[in-house]
């Protein structure tokens, strides 16, 4: 059997039970408002939030939303960190959340249109639960109690870590997936325009967010459409097509950039790993508790949903059952190979594992529903409910037990620079000068605050070598000073000479150490000198090299302006063989002006990106290079 999963009790037939699904927003409302500390001062201001790689989110979000504006792009080739490194959808796909808050909101004041769109993604999660419970056929009642328990899975500490992590992208795509999954099963019992502009808004936002994710729904659909093809005709698997289509046709001008720098990422995700033997990938139940968490909610709602699966298909609900039942185990499935499978370990699988709850919250909710209907005051009871959500949202201190009790975590995001991180931008924009670059050593473990250093490109017009993303899996992360390792190699490997040739092809001036014994091992360096000490989490000292800097290794010019914008030379002389090579990676796609100029590169048996090679036919008196991201 295969009923109709809906029945009249909608917002529209019913419009009161709104009332209480705007009192859960009014609470989500709330409860996201804590993220910006006492009185929600965080969220008008300028301060950056600092934890995991929203530094980096927010600097890449400000660069690509300033391009977009320019150019209609948002990649671009970015020379303050890295020797020069494309900034590309591929490294960070995580900005494009912030990349579409900048340019919906403005990018002249970034760290405020960054949180206000954060608070927006966190507001719309009961709407998403909410909406997705009704595609799917529960009745407004059994809506709100779905938006209450999106709630609480969203604030779960699991979740909570993604959202302290930066991982928007991820979450915003997971959100989508909610709504797409009940989009589907609307639109197999209703098709029409309603149905099929719910799942193509989702899929476009979905893959504007995270186009991993939404490749991984692929199993998904394709068991969705063998099962249910034969019982539609043509209009409907047309439809389906054209939900492909729009989802995909909006996105198309930044995937395209994503296809073909996807190249940069390493290690690389082309390389499959060797599948985890049966005994390891089933594992142990203390590995699943450690996978999904030990909060209650998750665990409730798993047990319940469960529970729920079984009620709809004995009341014939079969197709929504089966639709959400295998995208919950499709869910764990994926979160235990993120833990046992190297391959899906690159890319951080496991953290999909409260998707699996979140895909059963509409059958918990279906559960619960039916159970208060039976009830003698099942109405009051779920009107109870949704008011749990503005009590903890609003009601201050007094809540405190509760939030524990239920392991909402709340506490306001780390906003703005600490005065010793102040004092070290101070310091360097004191002591250095744009005329050579700063190698900043990173962080040998993650910490709260270890990224805010990708901030340095906004805040502070210098050069830097490191400090940008010390785990970022592109080529150009190879150079970086990190762990007692420079580019990769431990610090007692180099000789002397070879830290002075690495000195002049990176054109460094500056060292920003976090150790006592990688001052120490740089100060080995003829006339090389300590010029400030400073703390972050430890001692950060600031060394000069004694050496004069220079973007030009051979040949001769002066740099007028290095920017994302261009590169201008003026009175470029080559060297014996017509060369100028400059201080600056190489990345195909530079234009360069005059013409009768050509841009090659210059390969380093030490690096595995070449630096920037120009062939002159003699002396010119103005050089414009411009990366056009052909």
């Amino acid at each position: 059997m295969d009923g109709a999963p809906f029945p009249p009790v909608g917002f529209c037939s019913h419009p009161r039970w709104l009332l209480p699904f705007l009192a859960i927003l009014f609470g989500q409302i709330g409860l996201s408002l804590n993220l910006y500390g006492p009185n929600w001062q965080g969220l008008t201001n300028d301060l950056p939030i600092l934890s995991g790689r929203h530094p980096l989110h927010l600097y890449h979000g400000w660069l690509g939303a300033s391009t977009f504006h320019e150019r209609w792009s948002t990649t671009c080739y970015d020379p303050a960190f890295q020797a020069g490194y494309p900034k590309t959808p591929v490294f960070d796909g995580g900005c494009r959340p912030a990349e579409a808050c900048l340019i919906l909101l403005g990018y002249r004041h970034p760290e405020r249109s960054y949180k206000l769109g954060i608070l927006a993604v966190c507001v719309l999660v009961p709407v998403i639960f909410a909406a997705s419970a009704r595609t799917a056929g529960l009745p407004a009642p059994a809506a709100c109690i779905a938006a209450v328990l999106g709630i609480m899975i969203w604030w779960s500490p699991r979740v909570r870590a993604m959202l302290d992590a930066g991982n928007v992208d991820l979450l915003l795509a997971g959100l989508m997936a909610i709504m797409f999954l009940g989009g589907l099963i609307r639109y197999h019992h209703r098709p029409g325009v309603q149905g099929w502009m719910q799942l193509s808004i989702a899929a476009a936002i979905g893959w504007y967010a995270h186009p991993v994710v939404w490749l991984g729904l692929v199993p998904i659909l394709v068991a969705y459409y063998l099962y249910l093809a034969p019982r539609h005709g043509l209009a409907w698997h047309l439809g389906l097509l054209g939900i492909t289509a729009a989802g995909l046709t909006p996105n198309l001008w930044w995937l395209w950039d994503w296809g073909r720098f996807w190249w940069l990422r390493q290690p690389s995700v082309d390389d499959v790993a060797p599948w985890p033997p049966l005994q390891q990938l089933l594992g142990s139940l203390s590995e699943y508790t450690q996978m999904i968490g030990t909060e209650p909610v998750g665990w409730a709602v798993l047990v319940l949903g469960g529970m729920g699966l079984i009620g709809m298909t004995r009341c014939g609900w079969t197709v929504a059952a089966a639709t959400l039942l295998i995208a919950a185990a499709y869910a764990l499935l994926v979160a235990r190979l993120g833990q046992t499978w190297p391959t899906l370990q690159v890319v951080a699988a496991d953290r999909v594992a409260p998707f699996a709850s979140a895909v059963l919250v509409s059958p918990a909710a279906f559960l619960l529903w039916n159970w208060w209907c039976q009830a003698r005051h099942g109405r009051w009871a779920v009107i109870v409910i949704s008011l749990m959500p503005a009590v903890l949202g609003w009601g201050g201190t007094a809540t405190r037990p509760m939030l524990a009790g239920f392991a909402v975590e709340v506490h306001p995001f780390r906003l703005g620079l600490s005065d010793n991180q102040l004092r070290i931008v101070q310091g360097l924009q004191r002591l250095t000068t744009p005329q050579a670059r700063i190698l900043v050593e990173d962080h040998p473990q993650a910490s709260s605050t270890w990224n805010w250093t990708a901030l340095l490109g906004m805040i502070c017009p210098r050069y830097f070598l490191g400090g940008l993303d010390s785990e970022a899996c592109v080529e150009h992360a190879f150079c970086q000073l990190r762990g007692g390792r420079l580019n990769g190699r431990p610090l007692a490997d180099w000789t002397l000479l070879e830290r002075q040739q690495f000195s002049y092809r990176y054109n460094l001036g500056w060292v920003l150490c976090r150790s006592e014994a990688t001052a120490a091992w740089w100060l080995e360096l003829p006339g090389a000198q300590e010029l400030a000490r400073f703390h972050d989490e430890g001692p950060v000292i600031l060394l000069e090299l004694n050496r004069t800097g220079s973007y030009i290794l051979q040949g001769t010019a002066t740099l007028e302006r290095l920017n994302r914008h261009e590169i201008v030379l003026i009175d470029a002389v080559p060297n014996e063989a017509g060369e100028l090579i400059l201080s600056l990676h190489h990345q195909p796609g530079f234009r360069i002006t005059p013409a009768v100029a050509r841009v090659e590169s210059d390969p380093d048996p030490f690096d595995p990106i070449p630096m920037l090679k120009l062939w002159l036919p003699g002396p010119i008196s103005r050089i414009v290079l411009r990366w056009e991201n052909p």
